[in-house]
This record gives structure tokens, sequence and C-alpha cells, in this order.
């Protein structure tokens, strides 16, 4: 028996051409978005078990287009959402690093431990991730399971699952509306697809 892992980032949204950082903000998908979102409904839809999405309304419209009917395969877990960056919500790397250039210096020197004002670490996210991971692999062990997450959701959990731990993060891309195929069996992994859309 074995476990197949998909990982679905969201669509596109509007936000994410703008080049601002968002992780909290709520924002929906752009029309785009969800063309990509149903592009990809009809290659998994049928396959999946259970069906684990980010709370925000991003991932969460992503997961019910791929879920359609079949609501009851759908479970939402906070431990998904993408980073808080506090007070950097919705500002871009020059705004950012002009109003706030001491903390900005503070977070590109250490980004592991240092976070935004009022925001989340990295560090606070990657256990939170590593935590809800953890419930889900147990959960449904041997099951086809979809997880719909964020960027640097599903870049630390590509870390965990090959035991990069916390600086494997920048070792991976994850596009919207694509999804990566991992393969758990006993201890061993095996990535089947990475950023598939067909």
């Amino acid at each position: 028996m074995s476990t197949h892992l998909y990982l679905v980032r969201h669509g596109e949204t509007v936000l994410n051409k703008s080049g601002v950082y968002y992780g909290a903000t709520d924002c929906s998908l752009s029309d785009e978005g969800v063309f990509q979102v149903q592009e990809l409904s009809n290659i998994l839809r049928d396959s999946i078990d259970i069906i684990i999405s980010s709370p925000l309304s991003r991932a969460l419209e992503t997961a019910m287009l791929i879920s359609k009917q079949s609501k009851e395969k759908l479970v939402i877990d906070e431990g998904l959402r993408e980073i808080d960056f506090g007070l950097w919500e919705g500002m871009n790397y020059k705004e950012i690093s002009t109003l706030y250039e001491q903390e900005w210096n503070s977070w590109i020197e250490d980004w592991i431990n240092v976070s935004p004002p009022n925001g989340e670490s990295f560090i606070s996210q990657y256990h939170r991730v590593s935590r809800s991971l953890k419930n889900i692999l147990n959960e449904y062990k041997d099951k086809k399971i979809m997880i719909v997450s964020h960027q640097g959701c599903l870049r630390i959990i590509a870390s965990i699952l090959l035991n990069m731990e916390e600086r494997g993060y920048w070792n991976f891309t994850f596009e919207h509306g694509a999804y990566s195929l991992f393969e758990i069996v006993d201890e061993h992994l095996t990535i089947r697809k990475i950023n598939c859309k067909g």
C-alpha cells in the first residue's frame, strides 16, 4: 500500500500579478485562476479520496472547484494557511524596505526566525505546517490525498518530505493551478510529478 499526496497551489489571483506580499490577505481567484483550476479539475477530481485545503478563499475556491459535487471529500485545515506578513501585507519590497528599513534588514538577515511587524516568523509557519502534515499523513495513510495550499506551505511540505528541513525551502517552486505528486511507501518517498497541468 502507498499514500499518494497531490500538492496543488491555488489558481492565480489579481494580487499575484501586483508583486505585493499578501500571505494572510484574503482574496479570490482571478478569471485566469478559475480557468486554471477548471482545467486541473478535469484531470484530478475522480482520482482523489480526500481534499484538504487552506481556509483562505483563493485555496478554498480552488479546492471546491476541483471537488465539485464531492463536497464530502473536502476538509479545511487552518494549519495550511500562508504566512502572515503583518504590517507588510499589500506592500511590495521597495515600499517595505523604505518604510520599515530596520525591520526589513533584520528579516533579510534572518528570514527563518525574524517576523515582520505584527506578522508570523517563518519558523512558526514551518512548525505549524509540519504539525498539519503529520496529522494528515497519519489520518489518511494509504489514501489519495490532495492538499490545496500556498507557495510557502507547499515548499515547506516538500522540504519536510525530503528531509531537507528549513533550508530546503528555496529549492522548490509550485506553479498556480498545477499539481505535484509524491508517493510514500513506508518511509520511502518518490516524486512522481512536479507542476503538472495535464
